[in-house]
């Protein structure tokens, strides 16, 4: 039985964010892809909550690529994305600076908070969309250690001001309900099985 990066092997696939963490979990997976990205306004209605933020911002980053794909054929496919980090009914994006960070991992610390991540699938003739949640338990933090880790680290461009594949996620991290990919900004194991299902309902 055929894995899917030999039944992706004729497809063109574009990686739409220039996130390394995201490029290296498409990596894991054995897909071959490209790198592209366009400048987007990540802008949502307020009314939104939770998944439903970046579902949104997912599906408008793909939207910027329409043009593209009327000129393709439906081989080629891009995959688009974007996580959150949601507190208190609360998106906790990137952090403006260090004092931002802190202020982040101060509400954090001791408590349960979700990350979201949206993806987009889209090709000429179709599109679907899918949200990963995952819970994450932080211990309580010293100011000693935000002050290190924000200071070493400097997370100024991860949402929530931290990346679980750090310090933080080794230390602090007490608990993980779902995906960790999915914390690292791609839920691998679901993005897996939607390409599966959408190059297998082709138009």
């Amino acid at each position: 039985m055929a894995v899917l990066s030999d039944k992706l092997k004729d497809y063109n696939i574009i990686l739409a964010s220039g996130s390394p963490r995201r490029k290296e979990i498409m990596q894991m997976l054995g897909i071959n892809f490209i790198v592209k990205t366009k400048p987007t306004q990540e802008n949502y209605p307020k009314n939104l909550k939770g998944g439903d933020i970046p579902l949104y911002l997912a599906e408008l980053k793909a939207s910027a690529f329409d043009n593209d794909l009327q000129n393709t054929n439906e081989k080629t496919i891009i995959l688009t994305a974007d996580t959150i980090v949601y507190i208190n009914d609360k998106v906790l994006g990137k952090p403006k600076d260090a004092q931002d960070a802190k202020k982040m991992l101060k509400t954090l610390s001791g408590n349960m908070h979700e990350v979201f991540t949206g993806v987009c699938i889209k090709s000429k003739y179709k599109q679907t969309n899918c949200l990963a949640a995952t819970k994450v338990w932080f211990r309580p933090l010293t100011d000693e250690e935000i002050d290190f880790y924000v200071n070493t680290y400097k997370p100024f461009d991860k949402a929530g001001a931290y990346a679980v594949q750090e310090w933080i996620g080794a230390a602090a991290i007490s608990r993980i309900e779902g995906s960790f990919y999915n914390v690292m900004g791609l839920p691998s194991q679901l993005v897996s099985n939607e390409l599966e299902k959408f190059i297998q309902t082709e138009k």
